[in-house]
């Protein structure tokens, strides 16, 4: 029996699913964009997950071409995988969890020039998980953070999808395909496909999704001064507690650390009602708000004290 058969019987059947390995195509849809822009996905290994103190160790990126309007994907453009020596032994720990051996590192450099080309090119960078991604690009390469950024990890609700994992690999397999890991390229073009992929309950392709949402207005609110017996609750809302973040409170008085979470535009006067009736019991409360730019988002210039506005 062929394989298109073997699979064609498969598919009949629902005891089984397949799964494809990912062969990553030079194009997606034939023709050219009707608003032609470039996008870039990349991904990056480092020595570890501070993004104030670690540095990349490897960067991959695609480039595609893709219609702004429709979010179809059309053309790969361009691939780029790099090693870059840290100048020091690789922990055990990042060995395992990437694959690369002090050996790959050893003498290498990212490749600037050829980075950066591309990122001028760009009119916006995709990252799985940009808000680690778009740190570490920064320090590295400046010129990223002049881009505006979206995250197939936060900009896609798929949950809502039936998704319920947003680990890469769990993404894939319940779009249909595999791929092997370890290669920050790798990676990328297995992000690029899952944004072709129609979603599983709207039917809709993962690119239109993640530019519909990346295109919200969002703004950062900020609970100053948060009773400490909330913190459960705020967690579970999905604040995140920003230890180095100073703000000022209703007396005027600044606070070192504070609960934050980023909320669109449209739910911006439901989620201070929330804040005001459950984290503060109806009693008197500074929310902080700050507009997210574009090129703001998932930057660390989100959670500047000295950006945030009373």
């Amino acid at each position: 029996m062929k394989d298109e058969d073997a699979v064609r019987h498969l598919q009949q059947s629902d005891n089984y699913r397949v799964l494809e390995r990912l062969n990553p195509p030079a194009r997606y849809l034939n023709g050219e964009p009707a608003t032609a822009r470039i996008g870039l996905v990349v991904d990056t290994e480092t020595t570890g997950l501070d993004t104030t103190a670690d540095t990349i160790i490897e960067l991959g990126f695609v480039a595609f071409s893709y219609d702004a309007g429709s979010g179809r994907i059309y053309e790969v453009l361009h691939n780029y995988d790099g090693f870059e020596d840290p100048g020091a032994p690789l922990s055990d720990v990042v060995k395992q969890l990437t694959g690369i051996s002090d050996a790959m590192v050893a003498g290498q450099r990212l490749d600037d020039a050829e980075i950066e080309t591309w990122l001028k090119k760009a009119d916006l960078l995709i990252a799985h998980n940009a808000a680690f991604d778009r740190p570490m690009l920064e320090r590295r390469l400046p010129l990223a953070a002049e881009k505006n950024w979206a995250c197939t990890f936060c900009d896609i609700n798929w949950d809502a999808e039936g998704i319920a994992s947003r680990k890469l690999d769990y993404i894939a397999c319940r779009l249909g395909y595999f791929f092997d890991g370890h290669r920050a390229v790798v990676d990328a073009q297995a992000t690029l496909h899952l944004l072709t992929r129609a979603m599983p309950i709207s039917g809709r392709a993962a690119m239109a999704l993640l530019l519909e949402n990346a295109r919200e207005q969002r703004c950062r609110l900020f609970a100053v001064g948060a009773p400490f017996e909330k913190k459960d609750d705020l967690k579970a809302r999905g604040y995140r507690w920003l230890a180095d973040v100073s703000v000022a409170d209703r007396f005027g008085k600044s606070k070192k650390g504070v609960w934050s979470t980023a909320v669109a535009g449209a739910d911006i006067s439901a989620e201070e009602q929330w804040l005001q009736a459950t984290v503060y019991d109806g009693k008197p409360a500074v929310f902080v708000r700050r507009d997210i730019p574009p090129r703001d988002r998932y930057s660390v210039r989100e959670f500047l004290p000295e950006a945030v506005s009373r």
